[in-house]
């Protein structure tokens, strides 16, 4: 089965930008869906997700190889990353909530910022940030959530650090 990638829109914060994208309908087939297998979490990458997948099995197998868990700035001044975030269920909002906490001594949030999904009704959700030094410092410990609005329910979540050079 492919799938395919529609861009949204594009939000600027202090420390971070995101574009949020989402897949467009795709065609059922058997075996088990992305959205099924990697329910509840977000895929982190500092490489561009391909666009489309030959099959389920394959889009499974490359986020499960693509998901980073430490990044590191290499003499730059920001981070590109590409996430993709897999729901439980379908998103029937046009805004969902998008928090950074630094968890490496104790919980504090360092962003929090609004997601426009592109259309309603999906379980998969495809954007980019940036992070920037002057926000995000290296050799800490960071959480991204994605909830359904300020303090709601936590519908995908991701743990990554930040390492030194």
């Amino acid at each position: 089965m492919l799938r395919g990638l529609a861009f949204a829109g594009r939000v600027l914060l202090s420390g971070l930008v995101f574009t949020a994208t989402v897949p467009q309908a795709a065609v059922a087939a058997p075996g088990r869906k992305p959205e099924d297998a990697l329910k509840g979490r977000i895929i982190l990458s500092e490489r561009p997700f391909p666009s489309s997948f030959p099959s389920d099995a394959s889009f499974i197998a490359h986020m499960r190889k693509a998901d980073t868990k430490g990044f590191k700035y290499g003499g730059r001044d920001k981070i590109p990353v590409e996430f993709m975030a897999f729901f439980a269920q379908p998103i029937n909002v046009t805004q969902l909530q998008g928090t950074l906490y630094d968890v490496t001594e104790r919980l504090e949030m360092r962003e929090n910022f609004p997601i426009y999904p592109g259309t309603k009704g999906g379980r998969v959700l495809a954007s980019y940030f940036e992070m920037r030094k002057e926000t995000i410092e290296t050799e800490h410990r960071y959480k991204l959530v994605i909830t359904s609005g300020f303090r709601g329910v936590v519908l995908a979540e991701a743990d990554f650090a930040v390492k030194a050079d």
